[in-house]
């Protein structure tokens, strides 16, 4: 049964027609809330938290805008954001994670992190690492940072790259 249909059948009533859902993304989901985290038990019950809203929000979700795979995930990410705010963590990235591979191949994952924190935190102009916490960390969307920070989308996107030019040249 294809998403739309499933997602129809359980707004007008047949509640248990939303497992199929939840076993179509459980696995994906849980992988993808312990990569924002870190944490295994976490990232279980975010992805937990973000199927039950989902579910009560199911008819706030349009079709047209997006797929229910993109919205879920949106809802885990913001979960995972909320969660990692609440224990003063920060989102770890692939790009950043790429550069700290490059920096120190020979360092530790620990090391390797406060290679890249460290590189991010000299990061000058300060508007550059502000991007780059605001992106990569708290998981801001380019629009957000722009409407944040008051400037233009585009600003925005050019002080990112960079940033990551700048940190390609620090950590190589």
């Amino acid at each position: 049964m294809d998403e739309t249909t499933i997602i129809q059948s359980v707004t007008q009533g047949d509640v248990n027609q939303y497992e199929q859902l939840v076993t179509r993304y459980h696995v994906g989901l849980i992988i993808h809330c312990e990569r924002l985290t870190g944490d295994r038990a976490a990232a279980e019950d975010i992805a937990q938290e973000a199927f039950i809203k989902a579910y009560e929000r199911l008819n706030e979700f349009d079709g047209s805008k997006s797929r229910f795979s993109t919205w879920l995930y949106k809802i885990a990410t913001n979960k995972a954001i909320d969660y990692l705010r609440a224990q003063k963590k920060r989102v770890p990235t692939e790009d950043i994670e790429l550069l700290a591979d490059t920096a120190a191949p020979d360092y530790a994952a620990e090391e390797q992190h406060r290679v890249v924190r460290d590189a991010v935190a000299k990061l000058q102009p300060p508007t550059h690492r502000q991007v780059v916490e605001a992106y990569y960390w708290r998981g801001m969307s380019y629009q957000e940072i722009a409407d944040d920070m008051h400037t233009p989308i585009n600003t925005v996107r050019t002080w990112l790259r960079r940033a990551k030019e700048q940190l390609r040249s620090d950590l190589s």
